[in-house]
């Protein structure tokens, strides 16, 4: 194979992945639905458009649709960049929109956009950047009363029960796999199927972003939440999800959406079945850390578990 066919098969999988997710992202009618009903109840005739991480530039084109007197999409995926030229054209507002290639916190723009948008939500919440992004965005291209879509982000925690979470792998055949099974636990799964989780206490916040006001992005270590539990045997596990105010009276669950995945941190039982329960979250590298405890009394059961424990236990067995 040569040099050329390795880049078009390397061209091919990226547009693989490009489609396979964007096709997620609009098929998901709950999200669709929240952004929309949220430009339109921002944009005006005189509205200055700034769309950041615009993908398919659904949203910049819904903006230009619902009149909004200039638009500009910003993308750093060069693919999606002739996609959004596209899709503009079809939907006849590409003399509406200015569509620029790059990362939004390496380019120049006027300060003149009273209207932000932006889906950088990742499945953590924050892993998409949406923080940097925005303090960037208000430096330099809003103006001082600009309204923001979302306006604030927060990191929801729940223990919970996952019908699939007690499945001992592999499946299908008389072979032992616990050492895999163990060693699994250091890692979070991404969520699929909503039906198959249960949540067994009320959401606590882990964190809540202002993103009209914030300064610096916050420090995603030390993450907790409590809740008084009685019954720890309904739970094998802890879910986070996002939640998102996109504009007054119009909000938007992570959990409730089909192209997000909210991560779930499996646990152990406990062998208390009541006390003080504790999820402890960090979030400030590329791996999930996390430990959840029971307290009763004066006795305390602790987990700890991490990606970094797997490999320790693996380099050690190898």
């Amino acid at each position: 194979m040569t040099k050329s066919d390795d880049s078009v098969s390397a061209q091919a999988l990226h547009t693989h992945h490009i489609f396979k997710a964007q096709r997620e992202l609009l098929e998901d009618g709950v999200r669709n639905r929240a952004f929309y009903a949220a430009l339109r109840k921002r944009v005006t005739s005189d509205s200055v458009v700034l769309d950041i991480g615009s993908g398919t530039g659904i949203w910049a084109i819904t903006a230009a649709l619902l009149g909004a007197k200039k638009v500009v999409a910003v993308e750093k995926d060069t693919l999606l960049i002739r996609l959004i030229k596209n899709l503009a054209r079809e939907n006849r507002v590409q003399d509406k929109i200015e569509i620029i290639e790059g990362d939004s916190r390496e380019i120049k723009l006027s300060r003149e956009f009273d209207l932000f948008v932006s889906e950088t939500i990742g499945n953590s919440a924050f892993d998409e950047e949406i923080v940097p992004i925005l303090i960037d965005a208000r430096k330099r291209f809003l103006k001082r009363d600009a309204a923001l879509i979302p306006s604030t982000v927060s990191l929801i925690a729940a223990p919970a029960y996952l019908k699939a979470g007690s499945k001992k792998v592999p499946s299908g055949v008389p072979l032992s796999c616990n050492y895999f099974n163990s060693l699994s636990m250091n890692v979070p799964r991404l969520l699929r199927a909503r039906s198959g989780l249960k949540l067994v206490a009320e959401p606590r916040e882990l964190l809540r972003v202002d993103l009209e006001t914030i300064k610096k992005p916050p420090a995603l270590s030390n993450l907790t939440a409590r809740w008084k539990t009685k019954n720890t045997a309904d739970m094998n596990c802890f879910v986070t999800w996002a939640e998102a105010t996109l504009t007054d009276g119009i909000k938007l669950s992570t959990l409730d959406t089909t192209s997000w995945s909210p991560p779930v941190y499996m646990i152990r039982p406990f062998k208390e079945s009541k006390g003080d329960l504790e999820f402890v979250l960090e979030a400030s590298g590329k791996n999930n850390f996390w430990s959840a405890s029971l307290a009763r009394g004066g006795d305390e059961e602790r987990q700890s578990y991490s990606p970094v424990l797997a490999l320790v236990s693996l380099n050690a067995g190898g």
